[in-house]
């Protein structure tokens, strides 16, 4: 294998469940420096964070609001799956920088990564 390693950082929970959202979003941050051909990808729940919300109302960081400006600064890549920013009402405030996949393109995203990183919650925790 040649070059970098395709880094995917998947995240399927609501970034106002918990603070692994944010934690993975700063760990996505500073895997972006030495690996820049990492992505993000947005599944289930976790399509909410392209909506505006207030996160120190509910308890989260300020800062959350920030990751998606610098990563679009970085050239990184952020997908989201289509069918969950449809159920959310949020297919026709896609900000640019989001890139909707329909289920056959996460799949293949998925198997072409080198190393996914999930971002979610255990199913014990669910």
């Amino acid at each position: 294998m040649s070059g970098k390693k395709r880094v995917l950082f998947l995240f399927e929970d609501s970034p106002a469940s918990h603070l692994r959202f944010f934690e993975g979003m700063r760990m996505a941050l500073g895997f972006s420096v030495t690996h820049p051909q990492m992505e993000l990808l947005l599944l289930g729940d976790a399509v909410r964070a392209v909506h505006h919300f207030r996160p120190e109302e509910i308890g989260l960081p300020r800062e959350m609001l920030e990751f998606f400006p610098l990563f679009v600064d970085l050239g990184i890549r952020v997908f989201a799956e289509a069918r969950c920013l449809e159920e959310e009402g949020l297919e026709k405030m896609i900000p640019s920088f989001l890139i909707p996949l329909d289920a056959s393109a996460i799949r293949k995203k998925i198997r072409e990564a080198d190393l996914v990183l999930p971002f979610s919650r255990p199913a014990g925790e669910r």
